[in-house]
């Protein structure tokens, strides 16, 4: 029975079971974990974005998340947040819950601007960008100047894209990608985090081992990724434009960064956006600030709205 033929017939059938368990798992997991950022849809321009609002006041918050940006940064932002606004996420085209082609950040600046003229808001805006979301905070500034009545730039690129800094930025970003995408085909990535034996995100900050598991399965997710270096390879390829001083005029807007890549990507430029600007300085080794960090951003957020409401009643 055990001849050399049956012997490589049995270890063959073996590999392909475990291949097929291996890749329901992954597309089972990876369902459950994606599956969570469902909110509301609404489409704009042939995409389904998925949204969500939350809290209520006289202004509306648009947050514009980075690269990879999961209900774990949203819900540590809401926990956190206790000014008289409402807060508006949205997944950008590309993503799994938003249902549409990928497109720029001034494709995706456009269909907001549609999309809130089709909810029927008060065209007056606060708007937040971290990193990848920065660009498209950008371009509504250059498209819709008059609407942004404040705002806040998290580590924004914007103003380095295509440089060598931007590059080898991205190539840490994504450095482990190809390999995880690869052997995610047969869940390998999330069966070696979720066991224990390895840990990709050993340098990332949470505050529960179940967020560190959420966190950890959404990004392993082939999808996540693959559109993660999408939009990433955008700031590798995009020239920037040039800052136009004092477009914003007296709208309050600060600038969040670390020292280091304050002078790395250009982001004191971003204060020539508005006659009243400030710049905030964390510490260099926060890696993913809007995640680890989210009462410093609320902090700015909350004083942001209150300065709104002050100037209101003048």
């Amino acid at each position: 029975m055990f001849n050399k033929k049956n012997s490589i017939i049995t270890v063959t059938v073996l590999l392909v079971i475990l291949l097929i368990a291996g890749y329901l798992y992954e597309q089972g997991e990876a369902r459950a974990y994606l599956g969570e950022t469902q909110g509301k849809s609404i489409n704009i321009n042939q995409v389904n974005y998925n949204y969500e609002l939350y809290g209520q006041g006289d202004y509306t918050v648009i947050v514009n998340g980075s690269a990879g940006e999961s209900l774990l940064h949203r819900q540590a932002l809401k926990e956190k947040f206790e000014g008289k606004a409402r807060l508006l996420f949205y997944d950008r085209p590309g993503y799994p819950s938003s249902e549409g082609e990928f497109k720029t950040p001034e494709d995706v600046a456009k269909d907001l601007h549609f999309m809130f003229r089709k909810f029927g808001f008060d065209m007056k805006f606060i708007f937040v960008g971290e990193e990848y979301g920065s660009l498209v905070m950008e371009e509504y500034i250059k498209l819709y100047p008059e609407e942004v009545i404040g705002g806040i730039f998290i580590n924004p690129l914007g103003q380095s894209v295509g440089s060598e800094e931007i590059k080898r930025y991205v190539d840490r970003e994504t450095a482990s990608f190809f390999s995880k995408k690869i052997l995610g085909y047969v869940g390998l990535p999330r069966l070696l985090q979720n066991m224990g034996i390895i840990d990709f995100y050993n340098q990332t900050s949470f505050r529960s081992q179940e967020e560190k598991e959420k966190y950890a399965n959404v990004m392993l997710s082939r999808e996540m990724m693959a559109v993660v270096e999408q939009e990433l390879n955008v700031l590798t390829e995009s020239k920037p434009d040039p800052i136009k001083p004092s477009i914003l005029g007296s709208s309050p807007l600060i600038v969040m960064t670390s020292e280091k890549n304050k002078v790395e990507f250009n982001q004191e430029n971003y204060l020539l956006y508005s006659d009243d600007s400030e710049l905030f300085i964390y510490a260099d080794s926060i890696k993913d600030l809007g995640f680890q960090q989210p009462e410093d951003i609320v902090s700015m957020l909350n004083g942001l709205v209150d300065k709104l409401i002050r100037q209101s009643f003048r």
